[in-house]
């Protein structure tokens, strides 16, 4: 969801590139060591549906088809909407995230709220970055194209979710290719079926916007050390989602900041799995029963959501439906 948000929002700062860029064919995981492949192995294996990303869940005569979602455009995703296209014209309701309205509403809330996103007062990034880091992110920001000038001004745990999008996925949306949340929604607009979200915007945003300024800049700091490899971060999550290895892809990114020099990663990613996976959907299971009970429906979400006790699946089968993979 983060990603697609901050996408859409940099699509209305940034110049039109020429021509859509691809984001690459590394796979970091690939190139792990003997160690970190069997530490990667260990992290995965207690998670289950740990793999695939298209699931059925049958409870009487409702059905629920479950897809974990990519927000970035790649044209591998052309066979996924076509298989899964059947299933969707056919529910009663489809369940995402957030919508693409939710997108457009960050730059209001922005308007509504600037002191979420902007430094209103005192030192700018500039001054609360050393000179190499703030030279690091002056540099992705030019691939961007987005004026340092500016950022300086961004809050942290902003400037740390712009500099993570890759170029490749900024001009592939800017040339007008979507990700598949947004191709399964036009889907179902197109054809009437109606739309739920799981999040608010506003209160998900807020994880990053409330955390003291420090942990903002730690935060920040880490997304320069995953940066440093370039658009591979983002060409083995694609590699990964496409193969169905998507808790894999997750945990991977743990091994990631274990490699870091900075302090605490164990600690920061726990954090991060809780705020962004593991709280996120146990507030999603309180709010399935009522959006799903007596209907057929579509539910499409990040990839990782799926996996794990607290994931998507499992919370079906607490609610008594029988699940299995399509």
């Amino acid at each position: 969801m983060f990603r697609a948000i901050f996408t859409a929002a940099l699509l209305a700062l940034v110049p039109a590139v020429a021509g859509a860029q691809t984001c690459g064919t590394r796979n970091l995981i690939a190139e792990l060591n003997p160690q970190e492949r069997a530490r990667l192995d260990e992290l995965v294996a207690p998670h289950p549906y740990s793999e695939g990303y298209l699931f059925r869940a049958d409870k009487g005569e409702d059905s629920v088809i479950v897809l974990g979602t990519v927000h970035i455009p790649d044209p591998r995703l052309e066979p996924i909407v076509t298989r899964v296209r059947p299933y969707l014209e056919k529910v009663d309701l489809l369940v995402l995230e957030a919508t693409s309205e939710d997108e457009a509403g960050i730059q209001a809330l922005a308007a509504r709220k600037p002191e979420m996103f902007f430094i209103t007062e005192g030192p700018t990034l500039i001054d609360l970055l050393s000179p190499e880091d703030w030279s690091a992110v002056s540099d992705r920001l030019k691939a961007l194209g987005v004026p340092s000038f500016l950022a300086a001004k961004f809050q942290p745990w902003y400037l740390s979710m712009t500099i993570a999008i890759p170029p490749c996925a900024l001009a592939a949306m800017q040339s007008g290719e979507k990700g598949l949340d947004r191709q399964l929604e036009i889907i179902a607009r197109e054809a009437g079926i109606p739309l739920a979200t799981l999040d608010d915007t506003e209160t998900v945003l807020r994880i990053f916007a409330d955390e003291p300024i420090e942990k903002q800049l730690d935060g920040l700091r880490i997304t320069l050390e995953t940066q440093q490899s370039g658009e591979a971060p983002t060409s083995t999550l694609l590699q990964g989602y496409f193969d169905g290895r998507l808790r894999e892809t997750w945990e991977f990114a743990r091994i990631q900041l274990e490699r870091s020099d900075i302090e605490n990663t164990g600690e920061m990613f726990d954090e991060i799995n809780h705020t962004l996976l593991i709280d996120r959907n146990e507030n999603w299971e309180a709010a399935l029963p009522d959006l799903i009970t007596g209907k057929d429906v579509m539910i499409a979400v990040g990839g990782a959501h799926l996996s794990g006790e607290s994931g998507v699946l499992r919370a079906l089968e607490r609610m008594g439906y029988a699940v299995s993979p399509l």
